[in-house]
């Protein structure tokens, strides 16, 4: 198995794909697979067009909140324009699925997708390692279901939900010649090497618990029987004061989002986050993720320095879990896009970080509206401001 990152920055979108093709074309080796994110100001069709041509294996794009990371022989931009990954493992299984979720129910279209995606990767009876998804924001619990009627709920699920430049819902998904705003896709993969997986936050629970009521989908209207944005602003310091009569909190909220407390048979604890982004007229919260009546949260904290520490440590983990003697020979990166914007321009220090952990292996990375991964617990979750990474071996 060999993996390979390509990837570009340019103001023409064919200067910046006809770059991304020739890099690609240098590796030498027929793809497999191949994994892309790019900046939605660029045209998709374009791009999509070039790679079509260039390479006969399984493509999924996605657009990515300004631009992608890429990382690959000691060379690296960590807001590309553009920036894919390749797999190259002519012993592995590799397919791709696609379903619009605007026609049909979102578990239904997760089914098709995966379905579809299984019978192309020669897998349809079989289980596939793992699955790595793309998908649009806004159902990504109901997709996760759909994908478990399917393989079960015991395969990883890794990936991102597609993401624009300012939350105006400009997002596009690309799949085997289909471009779309609704697209959920899968790749499934069943490697001819062993890869590994980490799922994580950067933050640390505080003491204040919260308990949600009178919930509908993904807005929370009470906290501990108190208006949910009154009592949240009254544990943040007043951090939505501005908006308590409704309007926009997404990056007042940031380093204080909800967390789930989930515990692995191990006895590690992990905590799944969700991010309020806005507080509606009645004085309710809206999340990006779903919220249950009697739901018990922590009021997390975060810093800058423990997002920009935590892309390492993920893929760190990652590595660590690969079996005895197995190296890594690349990486596949989820980064929040809500943690990049809360950065700001300390998201070079973290692209720093991630080159001194991994030297010259190539990383692709999105900066994406949504994650989803599992924790130790093996069970598949989407979560906001989470970070993950997938290794592959050889």
């Amino acid at each position: 198995m060999k993996t390979f990152n390509a990837f570009a920055s340019s103001d023409n979108t064919e200067t910046l794909v006809s770059e991304l093709a020739f890099q690609l074309r240098e590796s030498n080796c027929k793809l497999d697979a191949l994994v892309g994110y790019f900046n939605v100001e660029h045209d998709v069709k374009v791009i999509s067009k070039v790679l079509l041509d260039e390479f006969d294996c399984p493509i999924m794009l996605a657009s990515s909140c300004n631009g992608a990371f890429g990382l690959f022989n000691g060379k690296g931009d960590v807001q590309a324009d553009i920036s894919v990954f390749g797999i190259s493992d002519p012993n592995g299984h590799y397919g791709i699925g696609y379903a619009h979720t605007s026609l049909q129910a979102p578990q239904k279209a997760a089914e098709e997708a995966i379905n579809s995606a299984l019978e192309s990767s020669g897998l349809m009876y079989e289980t596939p390692t793992m699955v790595w998804t793309i998908m649009p924001p806004g159902q990504e619990e109901e997709l996760l279901a759909g994908f478990a009627n399917i393989i079960g709920p015991r395969v990883p699920i890794f990936g991102g939900s597609a993401a624009d430049n300012d939350v105006s819902g400009n997002w596009y998904q690309f799949a085997d010649s289909k471009i779309a705003q609704d697209l959920v896709i899968a790749l499934v993969m069943q490697p001819s090497q062993p890869i590994a997986s980490s799922y994580s936050s950067g933050y640390h629970p505080t003491e204040d618990i919260l308990i949600a009521s009178e919930c509908e989908g993904r807005t929370v209207h009470k906290l501990n029987g108190i208006k949910a944005a009154v009592e949240y602003d009254a544990l943040t310091n007043h951090s939505i004061a501005h908006a308590l009569s409704g309007g926009n909190v997404l990056g007042d909220t940031t380093l204080n989002p909800l967390g789930k407390l989930i515990s692995s048979p191990s006895g590690i604890s992990e905590y799944l986050l969700c991010h309020p982004d806005s507080v509606t007229e009645e004085g309710g919260l809206s999340l990006f993720s779903v919220v249950e009546n009697g739901q018990e949260f922590q009021l997390m904290e975060g810093s800058i320095e423990g997002l920009v520490n935590r892309a390492k440590m993920v893929i760190q983990n990652a590595i660590q879990l690969l079996p005895e003697g197995k190296k890594p020979t690349g990486v596949l990166m989820i980064y929040c896009a809500g943690c990049m914007l809360t950065v700001g321009p300390e998201i070079e220090n973290m692209q720093i970080a991630v080159k001194e952990l991994v030297g010259n292996l190539p990383v692709c990375g999105a900066y994406t509206f949504g994650e989803q991964g599992c924790f130790l617990d093996g069970k598949n979750r989407h979560g906001n401001l989470m970070i993950s990474a997938v290794v592959f071996s050889t």
